[in-house]
């Protein structure tokens, strides 16, 4: 009888104990350091987005021929970039993002980069005005005109799908159709 009562016990600590973790960890996920709103890169180069940020802009290797197209006529675009900083797919793309507009000239002040919070949302809802449902989304503007977007990963490749947007070949998000 005793060896019952015991066990029951071990039973009833064991399950608070493992509640415990559990809310603790949930509390840790929720708590999470992310950017909102408006950015400039330089916040990516600092911790603790260096980390991915470093790493992915230095290893990525766009190709020779995308660049070319994309060296002809990205000058002619302004770019929005939503993203989150918190966004497995933001962490794979936007390096590779920033390394093509380095290799191509392309003027930094151009770019205009908005970062989500989890809910893809900014404090003054500006996602709204552009559409924006997920991330990172990069949409290409041409005087004044909204050209062609750029959503959550490529069709192609990432510099593929950037050279048909600024060339103005035919290219579809994998949501355009949505």
């Amino acid at each position: 009888m005793s060896k019952i009562i015991l066990i029951l016990i071990s039973l009833l600590l064991g399950g608070n104990f493992s509640e415990e973790i559990t809310r603790e960890d949930s509390k840790e996920t929720v708590q999470e350091e992310y950017l909102l709103g408006k950015f400039q890169r330089k916040e990516l180069e600092q911790k603790p987005y260096s980390y991915w940020f470093s790493r992915g802009y230095k290893s990525y290797k766009p190709e020779e021929a995308q660049m070319k197209r994309i060296k002809e006529n990205i000058s002619e675009y302004e770019i929005f970039l939503f993203m989150g900083t918190w966004c497995a797919d933001s962490q794979l793309e936007v390096p590779k993002l920033f390394k093509i507009l380095d290799q191509s000239g392309y003027d930094p002040t151009k770019l205009t980069s908005i970062a989500v919070d989890l809910y893809k949302e900014t404090p003054n809802h500006i996602e709204k005005e552009f559409n924006v449902m997920l991330v990172p989304t990069i949409i290409f503007y041409k005087d004044g005109k909204e050209v062609n977007r750029f959503v959550e990963f490529p069709m192609e490749t990432f510099e593929e799908d950037i050279a048909d947007i600024v060339s103005e070949k035919s290219y579809k998000n994998p949501y355009a159709d949505f």
